[in-house]
């Protein structure tokens, strides 16, 4: 097999590896928005290491499709294997080591937990999404390492010469693979606009006052209906809108003297909805 062919392929790992390193990434979307928020007064002690931590995730991302490009080139194996291997070991060592300040300051806090914590503050705030975000990760380095394997056995200087029909293959799986990481892209960025509405309409239902008055309840209910109506996921959205639907008939109900059904069904309802908004509203708890 002509060393060229062993480029080829880790290309094709590389744009895979790509397309799978969106989707964590897709979470800090829009990236102006989410640096805004780590320039507030409560992130100043993790800034740095949540602002490492994001840039090391996109240079990943742009490192691996620049190496995949190259992969199709002529130039010197050596360079190519560098580009590729320091984002690569970078996305391992890099988040771990920017943690180890911020543990050293919490010395009440084991390793781990403060590794937990730096995570959910980068809106990875559910176990079994930090979980998901940690295999991807280590899916991703597992398919540049071997992509930067097969780059390193591809040593020749004077490449052998490839077969027409094998490079017009390869080239047709390197475009496949290029429309899918566009297709992720895509994807991922109208996610985060979902999640950036419903993030909106978690808050604001979060700095609501709870109604103290009868006359308070109408207007507090039209507010989380609209709070509803904006949500960007149907999880949030019909959150919302049934406990809006349970609270206006609990409150009809309870002012008349015979309501004919029996209001503690109405008002266990109420409190079932409430806490489905607060499970759906758990994932935008950290900014």
């Amino acid at each position: 097999m002509s060393n060229r062919l062993l480029s080829f392929r880790a290309a094709l790992l590389l744009i895979l590896s790509s397309t799978v390193i969106v989707w964590p990434i897709s979470y800090w979307l829009p990236l102006p928005n989410y640096l805004a928020v780590l320039n507030t007064s409560e992130y100043t002690q993790y800034a740095t290491t949540l602002r490492g931590i994001v840039i090391v995730y996109i240079l990943f991302l742009v490192m691996n499709l620049l190496s995949a490009i190259l992969a199709f080139t002529r130039l010197d194996f050596r360079i190519r294997a560098a580009l590729l291997a320091i984002p690569t070991f970078a996305l391992v060592a890099v988040p771990l080591l920017l943690v180890i300040p911020i543990a050293q300051q919490l010395p009440d806090r084991d390793y781990f937990t403060v590794l937990q914590a730096i995570y959910r503050l980068l809106r990875f705030s559910t176990p079994q999404l930090l979980f998901a975000v940690l295999a991807v990760t280590l899916l991703c380095v597992g398919l540049s390492i071997f992509a930067l394997a097969l780059i390193a056995r591809d040593k020749s200087e004077a490449f052998d010469p490839i077969p027409k029909g094998k490079r017009k293959t390869y080239a047709v799986l390197a475009g496949v693979l290029s429309v899918a990481t566009l297709g992720s892209l895509v994807s991922g960025i109208a996610a985060a606009q979902s999640r950036e509405l419903d993030r909106e309409a978690c808050d604001k239902y979060a700095a609501l006052a709870i109604p103290e008055l009868d006359d308070q309840v109408p207007s507090f209910l039209s507010d989380v209906q609209l709070y509803g109506e904006a949500a960007g996921s149907e999880n949030v959205k019909n959150a919302m809108m049934t406990f809006v639907q349970y609270s206006r008939q609990y409150f009809e109900l309870s002012g008349l003297e015979e309501p004919g059904i029996d209001l503690e069904n109405v008002a266990a309802a109420v409190r079932i909805a409430k806490g489905s908004i607060t499970l759906a509203c758990s994932e935008y708890s950290v900014d």
